[in-house]
């Protein structure tokens, strides 16, 4: 016969790590506090609902009063060529720029050792902030799409107005046009489309025209603005023609644009673009598996949630115009 000894531990011996076992388990998660954002130099494009149904509560507020806020975000672009304000005791200073360095109207040599974060399109930024991006989305809308480029009737569009750019691009424009048709729209063109009716202007894409030119105002390092994402967004069936710095695999789906410095020049490119006439079905393989992700609020709600874990991101830029320019290396090119 077998007999069991039955032992009855205190519940402070089976539960050590409760101080009083006799308490509930669980207990109510408490909200964080809401933490005002300052934009001292908000741009106009800036709204102060971007911080809207974030996961972490922050709140926009503008203006130059400085002791309104422990954060302050400067718009790195549009700062003055006067000195730097002076900087409270226990703030956070963040610089934000969605533009090339070229477009800075200060190299900001005196603001070295003030700003603690950065919040550009730089993928080595603290926080990253990008035009767009994709998500995945299994579809079937891929034939359709073959179908509509095949029906069209023009080679190529470029909506652009700023015609002198460090880039080049007009230049490297001509050197295509040898091999290519393209019609130029806007105030570096001879045919019109109206920048206010903006739904026009993607219609056209969308009826007539097999490709787009995005391509960029500078040649930086990870600078792609919303020309790359432009296509996918409003004429899926139009492919992106891209020349910039970026490395475009890193943001695009792959196969899906034809990059300039894949080819020896703007003539080469041509050709290559006409030998696709009669094989585009790989461009548009990516309508199976993403769809361009409209959410780019998100990258505020990133830069909100940093800051309600700042305790974890202390640091502060000795030089910022040193990173801005990626000296001594230069971050931006020249082209030939």
């Amino acid at each position: 016969m077998l007999v069991f000894n039955v032992i009855v531990l205190k519940s402070e011996v089976m539960f050590p790590y409760f101080d009083k076992p006799d308490q509930p388990m669980f207990q109510e998660k408490v909200s964080p506090k809401e933490i005002n954002v300052l934009y001292f130099n908000k741009p106009e494009w800036v709204h102060e609902s971007v911080f809207n149904n974030c996961e972490y509560p922050c709140k926009m507020i503008s203006g130059s009063k400085l002791d309104s806020a422990n954060f302050v975000v400067f718009h790195g672009p549009r700062i003055g060529k006067t000195k730097p304000p002076n900087k409270l005791r226990g703030q956070v200073w963040i610089m934000h720029g969605m533009e090339s360095p070229h477009h800075y109207n200060n190299d900001l040599t005196e603001w070295s050792n003030l700003f603690n974060w950065t919040f550009t399109y730089r993928r080595d930024s603290d926080v990253l902030s990008l035009y767009s991006g994709f998500q995945f989305h299994r579809n079937n809308t891929t034939t359709n799409i073959r179908k509509q480029w095949k029906a069209k009737d023009r080679n190529t569009a470029w909506m652009v107005s700023n015609c002198h750019t460090p880039s080049k691009r007009m230049q490297y424009m001509k050197s295509l046009k040898s091999s290519t048709d393209i019609h130029v729209y806007g105030g570096c063109g001879h045919y019109r489309c109206a920048r206010s009716n903006e739904n026009n202007c993607m219609e056209l894409l969308q009826k007539h025209y097999r490709y787009y030119l995005a391509f960029e105002n500078s040649l930086c390092v990870d600078y792609i603005t919303e020309k790359a994402f432009k296509t996918y967004t409003a004429s899926p069936s139009t492919v992106s023609v891209v020349r910039g710095g970026s490395n475009y695999s890193l943001f695009l789906p792959p196969g899906s644009y034809l990059d300039a410095k894949d080819f020896e020049n703007g003539h080469a490119l041509g050709e290559a673009m006409k030998r696709s006439f009669d094989n585009a079905s790989d461009f548009f393989s990516w309508t199976k598996y993403y769809t361009i992700n409209p959410n780019v609020m998100s990258t505020w709600c990133s830069l909100c949630k940093h800051i309600h874990h700042s305790e974890n991101y202390k640091r502060i830029y000795s030089n910022i115009k040193f990173w801005l320019k990626d000296l001594p290396r230069s971050g931006c090119k020249t082209p030939k």
